[in-house]
């Protein structure tokens, strides 16, 4: 079955639905993980995952954007609490980005979403996000 994000866009009240597949969900260490969208920002929270107390934000320089995965997880039965590296992002040329998000205990609640900034060059293609041995096309999701 597939899943789809619903979005809204728009201006001067006019409004458009839009149908975006999430990526095909895979299980890491017992979460199971949804890539859900992709979004572009001048600006970005650097919350931790799951989100927490952290407020740091952080914006970018002339000539870059962030790029916003969103991800989904679900903590299965057979979780193992252990130390999970921090995402990447891989671009359509090859060039890998990495985030200042990090995991902080991935099991503290049952079903959660996170959205990691990565700085990237304006106009970056993505390709592929990466956790750790587990790898989400983004082809599909990146809007560029």
């Amino acid at each position: 079955m597939a899943t789809y994000l619903i979005a809204v866009v728009g201006s001067c009240g006019l409004a458009a639905v839009l149908a975006q597949p999430a990526s095909t969900p895979q299980t890491f260490k017992g979460l199971d993980i949804t890539v859900i969208k992709v979004e572009r920002a001048a600006s970005a929270s650097l919350k931790d995952c799951p989100p927490g107390s952290n407020t740091v934000n952080a914006v970018t320089r002339p000539g870059e954007q962030f790029a916003l995965v969103t991800v989904a997880f679900k903590v299965s039965s057979s979780f193992q609490p252990s130390p999970i590296r921090r995402p990447s992002v891989t671009d359509a040329a090859g060039k890998t980005y990495n985030t200042a998000a990090t995991f902080v205990d991935a099991g503290a609640v049952p079903q959660y979403s996170c959205t990691f900034p990565f700085r990237v060059p304006d106009g970056t293609r993505l390709k592929s996000l990466q956790i750790e041995g587990v790898s989400f096309d983004l082809s599909s999701l990146d809007g560029r």
